[in-house]
């Protein structure tokens, strides 16, 4: 053990008397691969061309920056499919640190040892799981990084999941990098290419940053979008709001240069009915949007596309629509109390389902919504069964955020919440790598192990602080919206002086979500402050040490935001400012 680490034994093939050391590499380090594994048969690792087991397997390396890109594809010679549970690749390293994330927005966020496994999660409901994780078999068995780990000893990534989703797993076998392929078929004389995987030793907030670079360009990022300053219904009024509501706020944000009002959950008839609004929504949606297109602002709306409520006239019409479980019954997405229960999951395989994708959101668009933020979007690569089983969650993901993308074209800016991160890159303009903002600012452990994924202000801060790096690489960081309010909420004003240090320092989507009756000159000087500050912090953003005690996040134009959200006896911090 080093340093007070209770660190998980070694494998006996390690070196005798290796430590977990942030000074460099161990035995052969994270740019060395050393075992391949195709399902379950395993081989070293080498270039060229090698049987495993019934597959023909082919293995390219190259130089790409500061590391290795590998590339690999599966042949299958034989005369019988067989079916790819996963492709993995091995390395000997035991980094002392890794930055674990699950594969979404709200997924946990956090700084850890690769043995702080959290075993509880294993007990959690199956959707909870399939949201927070890209192997739901996985939780409370090891410590991951959905997409790409970053670690103390370097950085290991998928540049792409535009085929696959993929984990990187630390162990006590070391660290493995494993491509996802749910079971598809491989047909006899078909092949499939995987996505590439890069890998470097090194220090880690530079090849943080390099990644997310490799990652951008070999994904079609879109990244060139604005961010615009805008406004959200969600964290004054929840599913209560109101047309009153949107109106009453109307006025102020355009007097106060807001650039766009998004009408978030609460006005639709039911999950996955977006065209119909509630009772008591006394008119059109189009009205609303004219009546904040003639203010000057741009119009949103949220939707949660993949989800179809037990209660909904979508579900009533088109049952046969959603996925199942292996049980047959409808597959779960989402649970609301305020849904009146269940929300199922659309089988995006379904090229009816994406015809009605396309086509609700062209509607949307022909309204005048031009803003669409689309939420629970890791509903659609929750494991179950769809029409098509030869596609991978991936995949499937991938179709359905194309027939929205379609529908709405492709001048609109469309963010997307709780979405995997990499099947949606190239699609989406912004992602949300938070988890819920809140008027507090403790977690809340609704979910055992998944404390940091719970709405609160401290988990939405530090996540947006540790994937600043995404920003203008991979997409447009959403850090969800800041609640400056000075009454209805508890918190502190040293809390809030916190946040939108971290909001604006970390450059992205900047949105109010109050009424903005309740503010005072002091909330709207705040707010011309951070707009003098955001074009410069608008930039890629650069983490020195993701590790670090205080992380130092920097711009291109040089600015720093350095941030402590435990703070020690003094309590959490932040400081933003020039050099």
């Amino acid at each position: 053990m080093q340093g007070g680490y209770g660190v998980a034994p070694l494998p006996e093939r390690s070196a005798p008397g290796l430590r977990f050391d942030r000074a460099g590499p161990s035995v052969s380090g994270l740019a060395e691969p050393v075992e391949l594994l195709v399902n379950f048969n395993s081989v070293p690792f080498r270039e060229g061309r090698t049987e495993v087991g019934p597959l023909e397997v082919v293995i390219a390396t190259t130089r790409l920056g500061s590391g290795l890109r590998v590339d690999i594809s599966l042949r299958n010679p034989g005369r019988q499919p067989v079916s790819l549970s996963h492709v993995a690749v091995r390395m000997d390293a035991w980094p002392e640190m890794v930055l674990e994330h699950g594969h979404q927005g709200r997924s946990v966020v956090r700084r850890c040892r690769p043995d702080d496994s959290r075993p509880e999660r294993a007990e959690l409901p199956d959707v909870v799981k399939g949201a927070q994780t890209s192997d739901p078999n996985s939780a409370g068995a090891s410590v991951s990084g959905d997409q790409f780990l970053v670690t103390t000893l370097g950085v290991v990534g998928f540049l792409d999941a535009r085929s696959h989703l993929g984990t990187i797993t630390a162990s006590p076998r070391g660290i493995t990098a494993t491509a996802l392929l749910d079971a598809v078929p491989l047909e006899p004389g078909a092949a499939r290419q995987l996505d590439p995987l890069w890998l470097s030793d090194g220090p880690p907030g530079r090849l943080y940053s390099e990644l997310a670079s490799h990652w951008g360009r070999q994904a079609g990022a879109r990244v060139n979008g604005p961010t615009l300053l805008g406004w959200c219904s969600r964290y004054q009024y929840f599913d209560e709001v109101s047309p009153a509501d949107i109106r009453g706020n109307l006025r102020l944000a355009a007097a106060h240069g807001i650039e766009m009002m998004q009408i978030d959950r609460g006005y639709q008839s039911a999950i996955g009915d977006w065209l119909k609004p509630k009772p008591g929504w006394d008119e059109p949606l189009g009205a609303m949007a004219a009546d904040i297109r003639g203010a000057g602002l741009m119009a949103g709306i949220w939707t949660a596309p993949f989800l179809a409520g037990e209660d909904s006239k979508l579900f009533a019409d088109y049952p046969d629509w959603v996925a199942t479980h292996t049980s047959g019954l409808p597959l779960h997405g989402a649970y609301e109390k305020a849904w009146n229960g269940w929300a199922y999951v659309l089988d995006t395989t379904r090229p009816d389902v994406l015809d009605h994708l396309r086509t609700v959101y062209s509607a949307l668009r022909a309204e005048g919504f031009e803003y669409h933020k689309i939420d629970l979007c890791f509903a659609a690569a929750l494991p179950g069964r769809r029409n098509d089983p030869a596609l991978t969650r991936a995949e499937v993901l991938r179709l359905g955020l194309q027939a929205v993308r379609d529908g709405m074209g492709d001048d609109a800016f469309l963010l997307a919440s709780g979405c995997p991160f990499g099947p949606a890159v190239g699609l989406v303009d912004a992602m949300r790598v938070s988890a819920d903002a809140a008027p507090h600012w403790g977690r809340d452990d609704e979910w055992p192990g998944f404390g940091e994924a719970a709405p609160a202000a401290v988990n939405a801060l530090q996540a947006s602080v540790l994937r600043a790096p995404l920003h203008r690489r991979v997409f447009i960081n959403d850090p969800d919206c800041l609640i400056l309010r000075p009454t209805s909420t508890d918190l502190s004003a040293q809390q809030v002086a916190i946040l939108v240090a971290v909001v604006t320092g970390v450059g992205g989507v900047t949105r109010l979500s109050d009424d903005l009756s309740l503010y005072r000159r002091e909330q709207w000087d705040l707010l011309e402050v951070m707009r003098a500050v955001l074009a410069d912090v608008d930039t890629t953003l650069d983490i020195e040490d993701p590790f670090a005690t205080a992380p130092h996040v920097r711009s291109k134009a040089w600015t720093s935001l350095t941030v402590d959200w435990h703070g020690g006896r003094s309590g959490p911090w932040a400081q933003l400012g020039a050099g």
